[in-house]
């Protein structure tokens, strides 16, 4: 069983990662630690009967963690990151696994010349849902693809929040553009690369509110992703073919007993295809404890992690 300890009580590890892993048989949560917010972590401690530590250095320290998940905001996971794998901890890493290509090549260096796991946890990629849709596309169920097209957007939070933040890795790209990019990866693979992009700002916000980009890969297949925190909700995916459309919502956000649903559209009519709700915050844990015996799957996911990071930095890069 991996023993882990958690850096930082943040939502994401309250709400997501704790009832994940509280059905699993491979984790053990063995504390949590929070420096800034003593109710939160009195909470946290309460509702998951956990120990806590009021220190991320005492934490990594302890002799009875294996492993550490941190879902810190994106500028301090390059820190923390760090830190816990110097100290022989295997690391399970919220998204983005850091706010620049070179920090995240930095990391997966390091883990790499330990022999650690470095996961980054795009979770959505794990939902049985991509690989089904994967299947119709090589089927031919649509023809030869055309174009893909991913969106990812939703309305403002309260202004507080660290994406608004520029100093603590916020911003669009980073947030909402990521999971666009991760899932341009997916079926596109890793001749990926970004031809266009843009980014856009709105007055009295220091970092970029919303954006887009085009890109492809070697066969010249393309995709164009949108992404932004001020705008309605649209979480949704389409492949466009040389016989038909396909379709689906909640590509990034299903819950785990959200039952997704593929549009298939052709000459013949449309179909409407409902899938198995599945739980893929579960399934990316599963994935973490796989990596942290499989060097195999260790190597695999210090590629994707250098990939999705090029493809962040070359959107920033190809900003018109």
């Amino acid at each position: 069983m991996l023993r882990l300890g958690i850096i930082g009580c943040s939502d994401i590890a309250y709400r997501r990662f704790m009832p994940a892993v509280e059905c699993m048989d491979e984790v053990e949560v063995k504390a949590v630690a929070e420096e800034y917010a003593p109710q939160k972590l009195e909470q946290f401690c309460g509702t998951y009967s956990l120990e806590g530590e009021t220190s991320f250095e005492k934490l990594l320290d302890r002799k009875d963690i294996d492993a550490a998940y941190i879902p810190q905001p994106p500028a301090l996971h390059y820190q923390w990151a760090r830190k816990a794998l110097e100290r022989g901890k295997h690391v399970l890493i919220e998204k983005p696994s850091t706010t620049s290509s070179t920090e995240s090549a930095e990391l997966v260096k390091l883990a790499e010349s330990r022999g650690l796991a470095l996961h980054e946890n795009y979770m959505f990629q794990y939902h049985s849902q991509i690989k089904r849709i994967q299947e119709i596309i090589r089927a031919g169920r649509i023809g030869e693809v055309r174009l893909l097209r991913a969106d990812f957007g939703f309305p403002l939070r309260p202004k507080g929040d660290f994406r608004y933040s520029k100093a603590l890795g916020g911003g669009a790209l980073l947030d909402a553009g990521g999971y666009t990019l991760k899932l341009a990866s997916l079926f596109l693979g890793p001749s990926l690369k970004v031809n266009a992009s843009r980014l856009n700002y709105l007055p009295g916000y220091e970092v970029d509110m919303y954006g887009n980009a085009v890109l492809s890969n070697d066969d010249g297949v393309v995709c164009q992703v949108a992404f932004g925190m001020d705008c309605a909700y649209r979480c949704s995916f389409e492949a466009w073919g040389s016989r038909g459309n396909l379709r689906t919502d909640r590509i990034f956000t299903a819950p785990a007993d959200f039952v997704p649903a593929i549009v298939i559209e052709t000459a013949e009519g449309e179909e409407k295809i409902s899938l198995e709700a599945d739980h893929h915050f579960r399934h990316s844990i599963e994935e973490f404890c796989r990596e942290v015996s499989d060097g195999k799957k260790r190597e695999n996911m210090y590629a994707e992690i250098l990939l999705q990071s090029r493809l962040v930095d070359a959107v920033r890069n190809s900003v018109s």
